[in-house]
């Protein structure tokens, strides 16, 4: 998950969202991310501000869903 992690330091929100949904809703089980993953990934984007907020919940909205 370190290259989906640093992907989401630096992209732009486009690219991020995109993996995000990918991640989070598309992606075989084996390569899916785990709470702690999501949570970290949420702290980014809340750092980031902005345009990167909404995907920020997207996190928190998955993380809600999974009960984590």
């Amino acid at each position: 998950m370190q290259h989906i992690t640093e992907l989401i330091r630096s992209e732009t929100p486009a690219a991020v969202r995109e993996t995000l949904e990918f991640m989070l809703y598309e992606c075989s089980l084996d390569q899916a991310p785990d709470a702690a993953d999501v949570g970290q990934w949420r702290g980014i984007l809340t750092q980031r501000g902005g345009k990167f907020l909404p995907l920020a919940q997207i996190c928190s909205d998955w993380l809600a869903e999974e009960g984590a």
